[in-house]
């Protein structure tokens, strides 16, 4: 893992971080260091924000240290495995299955099948970059993004798969649909509010669709 300095109390860590974005933000969940103010993550890196100039070298050498030492057994008993149920019905899911030459019970039982990872968060409160997907299934996203598309669709855009917290527009593939909350806006109305507690699902999290009827 490489460090690139972003002012004088803050950087990103950016070499290595796509394989190891799960360990490390299950470390920093998890442990209490000294001198760390607040971390964003993104799809191939992470920036971290220090209280001071002074705390940076000594969270660089916290994360190669930490990082180094955590080995994906460790990340997995740290990490919750989530069962998300899904009505495969989705808008897309004829024409995708014809695209990709599948019947649609064999496209449900490939997108079913993996244990997902919640890489990253994004493009909107809650919704989940899930790593995982079965190569046959990747697919390049809409060429015209939908200028709507219902809460609680399960999507697969690229070489993801998503679910959407919210109904907005968007450019992933329709595949079915959750009644599984992933954003509490209750939650996200108080002040100082505890992201545990607004969202579902976060870094390193282990998910599993369940077809339902």
């Amino acid at each position: 893992m490489q460090f690139l300095d972003y002012g004088e109390r803050a950087f990103f860590c950016e070499e290595g971080y796509v394989g190891m974005s799960p360990a490390l933000e299950l470390t920093l969940q998890t442990a209490t260091q000294r001198g760390l103010q607040e971390w964003v993550s993104g799809y191939d890196k992470l920036l971290l924000i220090c209280d001071s100039p002074k705390s940076v070298p000594r969270l660089k050498d916290y994360v190669l240290q930490h990082v180094a030492a955590f080995t994906m057994g460790e990340e997995d008993t740290l990490s919750a495995v989530i069962e998300v149920p899904v009505r495969y019905q989705g808008p897309d899911l004829p024409r995708v299955a014809r695209q990709l030459n599948l019947s649609t019970r064999e496209l449900v039982d490939l997108h079913t099948g993996p244990e997902y990872r919640v890489h990253t968060m994004g493009f909107m409160p809650g919704f989940p970059y899930l790593s995982g997907l079965d190569p046959r299934l990747h697919l390049n996203r809409l060429v015209s993004p939908r200028e709507y598309v219902p809460a609680g669709s399960v999507a697969i855009g690229g070489a993801h798969a998503g679910i959407y917290p919210v109904a907005s527009p968007g450019g992933w593939h329709l595949l079915g649909q959750t009644d599984f909350p992933l954003f509490d806006t209750s939650a996200a109305r108080q002040s100082a509010s505890d992201s545990r507690k607004v969202f579902a699902l976060h870094v390193g999290d282990r998910v599993r669709f369940v077809a339902i009827d």
